[in-house]
Order: structure tokens, then C-alpha cells, then sequence
């Protein structure tokens, strides 16, 4: 069987186990109850993420380059459309299209997207840098979920270790 084929089911795979125990329990308890735990998820995921991106591309040093190339990786399989500007210790990152918000507006739930895009990508990607390189700051400057053209974060490491 063909690699992508598989790789896609189960990608698909994933992202309807996240929607479906997302609205399970906001049916179950409500939507509050289910964005925490969603966001207790997000917690823990995008470190075992990160370390096994590291894992597959030899990331041996924690470089702001390598920074870039997990993230980039990251933000590729995950079928995110981005771009990458690094100035000095500073990583910009455009997201111009972004799966989960479309898969909100398909299922008309755009109107949970920036609740959801506040809590849940401010964690995720925090959590993922700091995986791999400790003292990087990380910040959002524009989300799509919000109405703005784009999703824009910033990533500065404050110091190499």
C-alpha cells in the first residue's frame, strides 16, 4: 500500500478523534468544560510533537535554524499554508491557510473559531518551541480567527543554549 495513502487516512484520522471528543464533551458538560481540557491536551501534545520532529530530522543542536526547520515541518504536514522570515533571533511565521478554521467554518462553527484559536494556538505552538529550545518567547500578532487576513506569531530565542 502506498505510504501517502496511509498517511492521510490517518491524518484524517486525528483531526475527526479531535473534533468528535471536542464536541462530545461540550454536548456531555459544555463548551467551556470542553475547550479546557482541550486545552489541558494542548498542553502535553505538542511536546511529544516536537520531540519527535527533532527525532526525524536529526536536530541534534538547538539553533534558531533548527528551530525554523521543526517548525516549518510542523506546520507542513499539518497542511498549513506558511511563510518564514527569521531576523537575527526572531522567527516570523504567516499562516495563510489554516485547517482547523476551515474545518469550523465547514461544520458552521466559525463562530467558536476565535475562542478557540485564543485558547488553543497560544498554548500549542508556546509549548512546541519551548520543547525544543527552553528560552524562546512566543507571541501571536494576528489570528485569522479574529478577522485579521492572516494568522502571524512571533518566536524570539532570548538566548542559545
Amino acid at each position: 500500500m502506498d505510504p501517502r495513502i496511509l498517511s492521510e487516512y490517518f491524518k484524517k484520522c486525528f483531526i475527526a478523534v479531535d473534533g468528535l471528543w471536542f464536541m462530545m464533551l461540550e454536548k456531555a458538560d459544555s463548551f467551556d468544560k470542553a475547550l479546557e481540557i482541550d486545552r489541558r491536551v494542548w498542553e502535553i501534545l505538542p511536546k511529544i510533537q516536537a520531540r519527535k520532529i527533532k527525532e526525524l530530522l536529526g536536530a541534534k543542536a538547538a539553533t534558531v535554524d533548527d528551530l525554523v526547520n521543526v517548525l516549518k515541518f510542523k506546520l507542513d504536514t499539518e497542511d498549513f499554508v506558511s511563510e518564514f522570515r527569521r531576523e537575527g533571533s526572531q522567527i516570523n511565521v504567516i499562516i495563510r491557510k489554516c485547517h482547523w478554521f476551515t474545518l469550523l467554518k465547514q461544520s458552521n462553527r466559525e463562530h467558536l473559531a476565535e475562542k478557540i484559536g485564543s485558547v488553543i494556538c497560544s498554548v500549542e505552538y508556546g509549548v512546541f518551541a519551548r520543547e525544543f529550545m527552553k528560552d524562546v518567547g512566543f507571541e501571536i500578532t494576528s489570528r485569522r480567527c479574529s478577522g485579521d487576513e492572516f494568522c502571524s506569531f512571533v518566536f524570539k530565542v532570548n538566548s542559545l543554549e
